[in-house]
């Protein structure tokens, strides 16, 4: 009975103690998947810009405080152009970020965890657009230019542990780029903002935990 008593209490203190906790390590995380950008309103809603599906990649290096993690982050991302005010346009939009992301996470560490999330830093934003006008050839370049500001995002997702060191997740990311000013072939300038939503699958490495102390030595034996 007594050799019970303890077995059981030693195995609700293994439960209790997640067996992957992810405290106090670096990581270093890669992240890619599909991206839908929202019509651009350009210039105060004088012209919309239309995309098609495309696509986002990053990586990121972080540190896990524990219900916390931080982190430095950059992601390319690419769409083809769709069209601009509804006629038929040739071109594409690129985003290149750099951003430092605040990470809440909840659940436990040895199964699947939630988290949420925002980031905030600078994105160059590199925009080419042609349409389609009847009598002027196939295509009428409109413009190619790019800009460098402040961007900001949303985060969420899970992820869960494949070994000691490895994590798979799924995350969801709204990222917008604000204020990009650009000038068109015409000399024009042209003012908008893009906000784009992407699924991402991620692989994440942790390491550089500090060992745990050695066990203090056995008492010494009855005299």
């Amino acid at each position: 009975m007594r050799n019970l008593v303890i077995g059981m209490a030693m195995a609700s203190t293994a439960l209790a103690t997640p067996a992957l906790a992810r405290d106090g390590e670096w990581y270093i995380a890669g992240e890619g998947g599909v991206m839908l950008v929202e019509d651009a309103s350009v210039n105060d809603g004088a012209a919309t810009v239309g995309h098609e599906e495309g696509y986002d990649f990053g990586a990121a290096v972080g540190y896990d405080f524990g219900a916390f993690r931080l982190e430095t982050e950059a992601s390319y991302k690419e769409a083809d152009l769709e069209d601009i005010s509804s006629t038929n346009a040739v071109g594409e939009a690129n985003f290149l970020s750099f951003m430092l992301n605040g990470l809440f996470d909840f659940g436990p560490d040895d199964g699947m965890q939630g988290f949420l999330g925002a980031g905030i830093g600078v994105a160059r934003s590199d925009l080419t657009g042609a349409i389609e006008v009847p009598n002027q050839g196939p295509f009428d370049r409109v413009y190619n230019d790019s800009d460098t500001g402040l961007a900001w995002q949303l985060l969420a997702g899970v992820r869960a542990p494949l070994t000691d060191k490895w994590d798979v997740g799924l995350k969801y990311r709204y990222f917008t780029a604000d204020g990009i000013g650009i000038v068109g072939f015409d000399g024009s300038p042209l003012e908008t903002k893009v906000s784009t939503h992407s699924i991402l699958g991620t692989l994440t490495y942790n390491f550089g935990k500090e060992a745990p102390p050695p066990p203090p030595p056995p008492p010494p034996p009855p005299p």
